[in-house]
């Protein structure tokens, strides 16, 4: 056998291609997103348009890169590579923005398929510079915003492609019109309005307004505001975030989410690189772990790695439609009835599944919490028996009640983790149900729309987003948290938890499919 047949070729990472400037001083353009590529676990490709002489300070002077030239990066590349998601930055002028477009629509014409195309319509430097004229924005609005999947201005940005006065956009309900109106005249999926601009009344709050055309859905996300003079690059890194999560598989939801608290996080971390506006800390999530240190705004980055890579599961668990019958009082009693036999049943399973992390555990305080959540099944099981009593069903008949072929699946699959493979993994496969419940008690206990006198179903509800339940999920959060800070989590390990944590969260879905199906 020689060396080279002995070497497994490695599956390569989904490739991410950047249309941008070149920042001499590393903080924005092309090295920006090939860094967030590389963040992001893809591979980073770049066609370059311009080269700038700057720094922290000051743009001293930039050259763009001839169209042609340009036209001949992105056929070479995209030629070749699998591209599964692009992004463009700077652009430098017309005919640079007709030529990537036209390249842009030939590559998809041979391709066949459809690619990603996170448009960033940079226009003016963090220092100041103008970096797009008045033609170049004609240009930029008539053939390359058509082509955007996802388009990322900040208020300025928005103002100029809608030709606004500029300071025009001056709150949350204006930035909500101008990415209606960008999505609705250009054609775009999805515009993302940064709000890092706008003063609001809380100075510690940043909001962003994302808007989905097809859904004529706004979504709002909040992040904290950090004071730091490092934020030299933060647009580009976020469409090059944004770009990485769609060629990774994310949905756009959530990977415009992610790509928003990665830059928070990235600002918080940041370090000081020269004299003025200093760059992000793009290589913040890179360490021994795959998943990175605590911080302030992030202090369970597994939990949140493990929702973040769930494929939309976790959103469709947490806000399924049968927590959102029971919250407005109109599901079936016969369907609360069914579930809660069944659950019964379930929480014998998930006792002695908690009874096996136990023995398998080697910590007197993991052994302390897993004897506490034992203990907690039992308390839950009498909600259940005293809830199904007001409906004239005995706890003889819970305890007869045949197992439904989702609760079999479920169970012996988490025991099945539990017997494979060692305590993280097993909690990590009982982690939904303790984790989704009381996420999924809260979003119905915070929502006004909720009907809580009345309602049969609210006891259920409030006991699960209660003190009591909420305190057991950070118990049991912090197990698993600090598991998994004294683990070296490889590659694998991490995709096989990650696998685990899904397939639960699957047939925690289909374990509510089940009960409404009974009608």
């Amino acid at each position: 056998m020689t060396t080279k047949d002995s070497i497994q070729e490695q599956q390569a990472p989904p490739a991410v291609l950047t249309i941008a400037g070149s920042d001499s001083s590393g903080g924005a353009g092309i090295q920006a997103d090939l860094k967030t590529f590389m963040a992001h676990g893809t591979y980073g490709l770049s066609v370059i348009t311009a080269i700038t002489a700057q720094n922290t300070q000051a743009v001293h002077s930039a050259s763009r890169v001839s169209p042609n030239m340009v036209a001949q990066q992105m056929s070479a590349v995209m030629s070749d590579i699998d591209v599964r998601a692009a992004k463009t930055g700077m652009l430098a002028d017309a005919e640079v923005i007709e030529a990537v477009a036209t390249s842009w629509q030939s590559a998809l014409e041979i391709r066949g398929t459809a690619i990603p195309l996170v448009v960033d319509p940079v226009m003016v430097s963090t220092s100041g510079t103008q970096l797009l004229d008045a033609d170049a924005l004609t240009t930029l609005r008539e053939k390359l915003l058509p082509l955007a999947t996802i388009v990322t201005p900040n208020l300025r940005e928005a103002e100029a492609l809608l030709n606004m006065a500029p300071y025009a956009i001056d709150s949350v309900n204006a930035m909500r019109q101008a990415a209606l109106q960008i999505s609705t005249q250009f054609n775009v999926e999805v515009t993302i309005v940064k709000g890092g601009h706008l003063q609001l009344a809380d100075p510690g709050t940043v909001v962003d307004v994302v808007y989905e055309r097809a859904l004529d859905n706004f979504t709002q996300v909040s992040s904290a505001r950090i004071d730091s003079v490092n934020t030299h690059g933060t647009g580009c890194t976020l469409s090059a975030a944004i770009a990485a999560n769609l060629a990774k598989g994310l949905v756009i939801a959530d990977a415009v989410r992610n790509g928003i608290r990665y830059v928070n996080e990235a600002i918080q971390t940041s370090y000081k690189v020269g004299r003025g506006a200093g760059p992000v800390n793009h290589a913040y999530a890179l360490c021994t772990m795959p998943i990175v240190r605590p911080t302030l705004y992030n202090p369970h980055p597994f939990t949140q790695y493990l929702k973040d890579n769930s494929k939309g599961l976790w959103q469709q668990y947490t806000q399924h439609s049968f927590v959102g019958q029971a919250a407005a009082g109109t599901l079936s009693t016969s369907v609360f009835v069914h579930y809660l036999k069944q659950d019964y049943a379930y929480l014998k399973h998930y006792a002695r599944a908690t009874a096996l992390a136990a023995f398998k555990s080697d910590s007197l305080g993991e052994v302390s919490v897993l004897v506490d959540a034992m203990q907690a099944c039992v308390r839950e099981s009498k909600l259940h028996v005293e809830m199904c009593a007001k409906w004239g069903v005995s706890r003889a008949e819970m305890e007869q009640e045949q197992e439904s072929w989702s609760s079999v699946a479920y169970t012996r699959y988490i025991i099945d983790r539990g017997m494979a493979g060692d305590v993280l993994e097993l909690l990590v496969a009982m982690y939904p149900c303790l984790l989704g419940y009381g996420e999924a008690a809260r979003i119905a206990a915070d929502d006004s729309k909720t009907l809580r006198q009345g309602n049969p179903f609210w006891p259920w509800i409030s006991a699960y987003a209660g003190d009591d339940f909420q305190a057991a999920v950070a118990q049991g959060r912090q197990v698993i948290e600090d598991l998994v800070s004294r683990d070296i989590l490889g590659p694998q390990r991490l995709k096989r938890l990650v696998t685990t944590f899904c397939e639960t969260t699957t047939l925690e879905i289909k374990f509510w499919d089940s009960a409404l199906e009974i009608n």
